[in-house]
């Protein structure tokens, strides 16, 4: 796997003076459009700022990027420039830009549920370097999201480009997600890694139970109603993620740990038997 540094994370403070995402939007597009000329079909905004629960000085901009081929170490080494040239010019968002470059072949294979070792996709999201992967049918999640609810910054629109993805293939991939989530939350030691962890398994939950991919504030109030008992962990991830939380504030690990526990493990209960999800 070769990987490229990207700049951590940091949040504004509050004197601190940041871009509008729209402008940060209008420069990358800018800047990928001729440095990606004749291998960029489609570029695509998502996430939290499409779905309308943004948070200027929490919120990631997510992006889905389909090229007329796999990424190789070649683009990767173009891409790695065109992410420094942009926190460069818009340092408050560095590591807050999230992106992941999709040949159309790829999506389309793994549409059908045919992941084909040989398809590699490139991602950089925060707390990750930008690196090549392999493009397995995991990233179905995502990309039937785009497919459905995303924004065209260039190409056409989404769901005239991307494939339309099964539903039963969406709702396996997220399975395999929820399977996996005991094992990463092992890893999980800060109250921003706690609070993501369940954050994103109550969106599973809900994408599970109502076929939407809700925003992570949405997807916790929801999941409070669903799951009273955990209540007070729930808010408390989603206060800490909304409400500028920091990763010197105290975690909540056991807690964490025990409800992704739960929670996956009533998730996965319930696929065998569709009363057996309790609260």
């Amino acid at each position: 796997m070769l990987t490229y540094s990207v700049a951590g994370w940091q949040p504004a403070g509050q004197d601190d003076l940041v871009a509008p995402p729209e402008m940060v939007l209008s420069d990358l597009r800018e800047a990928w459009s001729p440095a990606l000329a004749g291998r960029l079909l489609g570029l695509y905004l998502h996430g939290s700022l499409v779905a309308g629960d943004f948070a200027a000085d929490r919120s990631d901009l997510d992006l889905l990027a389909v090229l007329d081929g796999d990424p190789d170490e070649g683009l990767l080494a173009v891409l790695a420039g065109l992410h420094a040239d942009l926190d460069g010019r818009h340092p408050q968002w560095a590591g807050r830009i999230e992106v992941e470059y999709v040949s159309l072949d790829a999506a389309r294979h793994a549409a059908l549920g045919d992941a084909r070792r040989d398809h590699v996709i490139a991602r950089v999201s925060p707390g990750e370097s930008l690196h090549l992967l392999p493009a397995t049918t995991h990233r179905v999640v995502t990309w039937s999201a785009v497919h459905d609810h995303g924004r065209s910054l260039l190409g056409p629109p989404p769901d005239m480009l991307l494939p339309a993805v099964d539903p039963n293939l969406v709702r396996s991939a997220l399975l395999d997600h929820v399977r996996d989530w005991p094992t990463w939350v092992i890893q999980m030691t800060t109250p921003g890694a706690e609070s993501y962890a369940v954050l994103t398994l109550c969106r599973a939950f809900q994408r599970l139970q109502n076929g939407r991919q809700l925003s992570k504030r949405q997807a916790a109030d929801q999941t409070v109603t669903a799951y009273p008992r955990w209540a007070d962990l729930i808010i408390w991830a989603r206060d800490w993620w909304y409400n500028f939380g920091q990763d010197t504030d105290p975690g909540r690990a056991d807690h964490v740990r025990a409800f992704v526990d739960e929670l996956s493990t009533a998730i996965l209960v319930s696929e065998r038997d569709p009363h057996a999800l309790r609260t």
